[in-house]
């Protein structure tokens, strides 16, 4: 494995450097004048201006004191995996009767946002954290230990939907990078759970009536309305709500081979949406719209144009401004075709790792967000996670009518796509897994999950900067921990 990185420190200058400055030039110009100085105290032959003189001479060198600068932590770049290759992600659901909300045609002008690739500040809500329990911990340790993986964080609030009075729980252990252990502040990538995210934006939208969740997609993504099912057209029948329940049939954008040609020619190259949908809407529909259920990450790309063409911004900066800001999410960004870990080099990115064939450990290049957009482009940390996670599963952001909906699933995820996701069911743009609600992610270097319990307010999330042999790491530790996490309600 290769690494890179470090810090960089600035040199620290000497007391002498501070008061007669480090040039021989400055320095002989200095001694001139403090000379003069004293040849005058001498002849005035005051004590008082003595002393005034000596209080100068001490204000002066105390003015020009400079403090030393912060050390700060560069992060550690990867190098690509040379098979290093995509993964499939997660899963739809049902439609309740929630009418059709007035629409708005699509705006001419809209245009995509450019996300700055500048990282925002810390968060200012930083949970007040006390340590995971003892049971719950070695949970954790054994789950790092029987899987490989670098590195992980675990966060568990005990507080309600409504934000109340809770306890907030902390586990973090191994590495996020090289040398460098995980800490709350890590940031690492949420993978599809960022379509929870643009979910939510398309039910707020629905809720102000701004489109409807019947509505045909084609209204606002054109294209789509050529797609193709045994020969006949079919795309104008596919709507928003199958979109967010992932019942279109539009294929997996990463699962062709126009896709992975291009991936194979350049692994870390930036993508557009209207590549990725190029890609996908080149091959026929899988199934009749609204037929079954068949995860694919199109359907959340599909979504990300919809926003744009109604509101006339990016779909990250819809989320920015309905959500990151609302809650105080600020350690949350889409960097877009920029690196992630750019911005502040104190705030680190945890590296991307991959178990490989001979079960070790290996270190994969950091590719573009733009390679997933909307289906799964968010980076952030562990507690702004556990924050959205109580708020996606509360509806604290949407009606409680399209709450509602999102919950009622129709779909069974393991018997009608075998190979997608671990849910129990999946509603409009979450996933249910043992009466928790909320989602997974995972994906060419990063896994990651937050559930909320209705019953009890309690919400978990975890972060993990590995690919696992089985991509349902997150939702395999989650069920572990259940049992501990009954104790602490």
């Amino acid at each position: 494995m290769v690494h890179g990185g470090g810090a960089r420190r600035r040199r620290r200058r000497l007391p002498f450097e501070r008061l007669l400055g480090r040039s021989v030039r400055v320095r002989r110009r200095r001694l001139t004048v403090i000379a003069i100085g004293a040849a005058l105290v001498v002849t005035l032959g005051t004590i008082g201006l003595t002393s005034l003189g000596a209080g100068a001479v001490r204000a002066s060198a105390n003015g020009r004191r400079e403090a030393t600068p912060p050390s700060a932590e560069t992060p550690v770049r990867a190098t690509p995996s040379a098979t290093a290759t995509p993964s499939a992600t997660a899963t739809p659901t049902p439609s309740p009767t929630v009418p059709p909300s007035p629409t708005v045609p699509p705006s001419p002008t809209a245009t995509p946002s450019q996300p700055s690739p500048t990282q925002p500040p810390p968060s200012s809500s930083v949970p007040s954290w006390q340590d995971l329990p003892a049971q719950a911990q070695r949970i954790v340790s054994q789950f790092l230990a029987d899987q490989g993986a670098a590195g992980l964080a675990v966060a568990v609030s005990t507080g309600g939907a409504s934000g109340g009075a809770g306890t907030d729980y902390l586990a973090t252990l191994g590495d996020a990078a090289q040398g460098v252990e995980w800490s709350a502040d890590t940031r690492s990538a949420y993978r599809s759970i960022t379509k929870s995210f643009v979910g939510t934006v398309v039910l707020e939208l629905a809720g102000e009536g701004k489109l409807g969740l019947d509505d045909p997609i084609s209204r606002y993504v054109p294209d789509l309305a050529s797609a193709q099912y045994d020969g006949a057209p079919a795309g104008n029948s596919i709507t928003v709500r199958m979109a967010l329940e992932m019942r279109t049939g539009v294929p997996e954008f990463s699962g062709t081979e126009g896709f992975s040609d291009r991936l194979s020619d350049d692994y870390t190259g930036a993508f557009t949406d209207d590549q990725l949908l190029g890609y996908a809407l080149a091959e026929p529909l899988d199934f009749a719209p609204g037929r079954q259920y068949e995860y694919s990450n199109t359907n959340f790309v599909l979504l990300g144009k919809v926003v744009e063409a109604v509101t006339g911004n990016g779909w990250d900066r819809e989320v920015q401004s309905r959500i990151l800001s609302r809650l105080g999410l600020q350690s949350v960004a889409y960097s877009g075709s920029g690196d992630p870990a750019a911005g502040d080099p104190s705030r680190l990115v945890a590296t991307p790792y991959e178990i490989d064939g001979q079960e070790d450990l290996e270190n994969v290049a950091q590719v573009s967000p733009s390679l997933y957009g909307a289906s799964g482009g968010l980076f952030g940390n562990i507690g702004d996670l556990l924050r959205w996670g109580r708020a996606l599963g509360s509806g604290e952001l949407v009606p409680a009518a399209l709450q509602q909906a999102r919950l009622t699933a129709i779909s069974n995820p393991q018997a009608e796509d075998p190979g997608s996701p671990d849910y129990d069911a999946y509603g409009l743009a979450a996933g249910e897994i043992d009466g928790w609600w909320g989602h997974t992610g995972t994906g060419l270097g990063y896994e990651s999950l937050t559930m909320y319990n209705p019953k009890t307010g309690m919400t978990i999330a975890i972060l993990i900067n590995t690919q696992l042999p089985n991509p349902n790491g997150p939702a395999i530790l989650f069920k572990q921990l259940e049992g501990s996490l009954d104790a602490l309600a």
